[in-house]
């Protein structure tokens, strides 16, 4: 049986945000502005730890988030969850298939020599709007080692607890 949805984000518990820059809430215009990554056009990452947050800067900002629909992009998910199949599918063949057909297209027609290529065409414009117009508000995908990073499409998504310099944490002189 194949799984049909990723089941890693819990609502109930806080995420980071790492960050360089100084402010007390999250605005649309600043989307994408901390690294300049391809990816960030789809919104406002956040990790799972705190010391993976702080890869991105040394400001970390706890939050809740409001996720109820995400899409997951780590490299597994896209090849087993049949539930996004056919939007993957559509956006990188241009053609629409029925979910059970277009996880097996994927499994079939995406080997490991496309991946890189795969997630190019993950990270535009047009699959974002996609993306929001099937009802997705945000996207899990993988940090590194493992380790998943969550993006939520919207400011009002996120609910702030707290804000700390870690620069000044720990430090005596």
């Amino acid at each position: 049986m194949k799984p049909t949805q990723s089941s890693l984000f819990d609502k109930s518990r806080l995420y980071y945000h790492g960050t360089e820059a100084s402010f007390e809430k999250f605005e649309d215009i600043f989307k994408g502005s901390n690294t300049g990554w391809d990816n960030t056009k789809h919104g406002f990452f956040f990790a799972d730890k705190k010391e993976n947050a702080l890869l991105f800067g040394d400001i970390l900002i706890t939050a809740y988030l409001d996720i109820k629909k995400p899409i997951d992009f780590r490299l597994h998910q896209i090849f087993s969850l049949e539930n996004q199949a056919s939007l993957i599918w559509e956006i990188l063949s241009g053609k629409q298939l029925e979910a059970k057909k277009a996880l097996g297209k994927l499994n079939k027609e995406i080997g490991l020599g496309e991946v890189e290529e795969m997630y190019e065409s993950l990270d535009t414009e047009d699959f974002h709007l996609l993306l929001e117009q099937a009802g997705y508000d945000a996207i899990i995908s993988s940090l590194g080692n493992d380790q998943p990073e969550f993006v939520v499409f919207h400011t009002a998504q996120i609910e702030i607890t707290s804000i700390e310099r870690q620069d000044f944490i720990g430090r005596s002189r």
